[in-house]
Formats: C-alpha cells, structure tokens, sequence
C-alpha cells in the first residue's frame, strides 16, 4: 500500500498539490518501477547503456491503458526522470535523444499537468533543437491543460518564441503574442511586443524580452544557464547590427570612415557604445570598414528557415486553441 495525502511537489519552479489515497501497486506500476530502477542502477555503472535503454520505455498510450488508473503516479516518476536526464546531459554531452519520447509519454499519462509542457516547450527548441517538437508539445498542452491555469498565457508566450526565433514567423508570432495579452496574469508588454513584432521583420533584438522573461519563468539553474547564455549570444549580435549600419552612416556623412566607435558618439550617429555582457569589447577592424570583438564568435544563427508567411493552421484564431494532431 501507498499511501499520500496532499503531497506537494515543486519541480522547475512550479508546484502543485496532489492526493493519493490508499493505492495499491498494480502489475503495470510494478514493471514500471522496476524498469526505471534497473535504468538508475545501469546508468551508475554503464552511462551511455543505461541512456541508450530509454528507446524500450513504453509509448504512453501503451502505458496509459496498462496503467489501470494510476496514470499520474507513474507520470511522477516519469516527470523526476525527464528533469534527471536533462540534467545528466546537460552538463556532460548535450545530447537529448530520448526527451522528447519521455515527455510525449509523461503528457499522455497526466494531461493536465502544465509544468511538462512548458519545460518541454524551452528546452525541446532551445537545448534538442526539435523546434516542431517544441511546437507540438505547446499545442498539446493548450489542448489538456484548462484555460484558467495562471500560466497558460506562457503557451501562445512560448509558440510566439518558437516562430518568431526559430521560424522567422513574425506573422504568426505577433498573433500568438496577441492572444497571450489578453490574459489577465500575463505582463502589460505583451501587447505592445506584439506590435513590436508586426513592425520589424527581422531583428534579434525581439527575441529579447522574450529570452527575459523565460529567465525569470524558471528556478531550475541548468535551464537558466542556458538561457542567460542564450540571452548574452542575441544581445551581442543585436549590438553588432546596431552599431554596422553606423559605421555606413558616418561614411556617407564625413566620406572618410570613423577612426574609433567613439566617434560615432561624439558625431551623434548613437548614444552609446554598447557593452557586452560576455565580457568583450567593441572595436572598428584594422580595415575600419567593420565592428569586431575581443571574443571571437560565429554569427549567431538564429533562425532554421525563412517562410514567406505563417501557415493557415498555424495563425491562431481568437480564442481559440489551435488544433494538436
């Protein structure tokens, strides 16, 4: 017999309280734990083994019917190992395979838990690089999870990210954008960063606000080191496409180019010279035809692909939750 009454978990910042009264350990349940157990036991002694062995967990719908009505208490244990596994590799390889098959079983089994879906929904795009993954996680929970959940704003929140940042959809970001303000817990900006979005068509320095508020969304440490880092990348390029375009127009102006960035300010032409928040320093190239920094880096490559325009089934109606296949 298991017995909990009114247990409360907090898992990636989120907590919720559930009851279990007088359970007893079906068949299923049994074979479950044990599986998860032998996998703990294997990943001590053999890593890469017992990480490969994630490919023999069950499909959700095959758990959900075995699980003869204890579906959430075994989502629970599935949800633990989910964050374990995104954690074990989040420090060593960064090689997620598994996650993505791990959440789609733990949202079968326990629909209306929210925090799976929001975690998914960053990490699957952000750290997997399965951005329709992450999509199609987002769309599930809008259509498990209830409408009055304090955090259900971060659904169309997330998708807005996801096609603004990976699908260079402003378009369908700017409506779910939208339908995320209209949430009485969601920020006052989301309304006017959607108006942002309609705007201007393709500039990193959106994704900002956005990779901010993820960071605050979150109290697991590894997620919010990746995100910081995330957020340090975007800004550093949005500084380099400010402070490019201003190189041109002190040329165009003086025919000559600038001699240092300050100059650019003295001129006028900007305010300031930007800081880095990886540490580095601006400077014009020996050519002063260019801006470079002391931290050498790739180009940060923001988006997967170019759509000419959103998808009918991906534009959100008012109101309306989109369809999740």
């Amino acid at each position: 017999m298991w017995d909990a009454t009114s247990r409360g978990r907090s898992l990636l910042g989120f907590s919720v309280t559930l009851t279990r009264t007088k359970i007893f350990f079906p068949t299923a349940l049994v074979c479950t734990v044990a599986f998860l157990f032998c996998l703990n036991t294997l990943e001590k002694k053999y890593p890469h083994t017992a990480h490969e062995s994630l490919i023999y967990l069950p499909s959700g719908k095959f758990l959900k019917g075995a699980a003869l009505g204890y579906d959430e208490l075994i989502s629970d244990i599935l949800w633990i190992r989910a964050l374990g596994y995104f954690g074990d590799h989040c420090k060593t390889d960064k090689q997620y395979t598994f996650l993505s098959h791990i959440l789609d079983v733990v949202t079968i089994l326990d629909p209306l838990y929210q925090p799976p879906y929001e975690f998914g929904g960053i990490v699957l795009a952000g750290e997997a690089g399965d951005v329709d993954a992450s999509i199609a996680l987002l769309k599930k929970g809008m259509a498990h999870v209830r409408r009055d959940h304090p955090r259900f704003y971060y659904f169309y929140f997330f998708l807005a990210f996801d096609y603004m940042y990976y699908k260079d959809d402003y378009l369908t970001a700017a409506r779910y954008l939208e339908q995320a303000a209209k949430f009485p817990e969601s920020p006052a900006y989301l309304a006017r960063l959607a108006a942002r979005l309609y705007a201007d068509g393709n500039s990193p320095a959106a994704a900002i606000p956005f990779l901010q508020e993820m960071i605050q969304s979150t109290d697991r440490p590894d997620l919010k080191s990746q995100l910081v880092e995330r957020l340090h990348q975007v800004t550093h390029q949005a500084n380099l496409n400010m402070l490019t375009p201003a190189l041109d127009t002190y040329y165009r102006t003086f025919e000559e180019y600038p001699p240092s960035l300050a100059a650019l300010v003295s001129t006028g032409i900007i305010d300031h010279i930007p800081v880095d928040p990886r540490g580095g320093t601006y400077y014009i190239s020996s050519d002063a035809r260019s801006v470079e920094n002391t931290i050498k880096t790739d180009p940060l490559k923001v988006h997967i692909k170019k759509n000419k325009g959103p998808r009918q089934k991906d534009i959100p109606l008012p109101m309306r939750v989109p369809e999740y296949d």
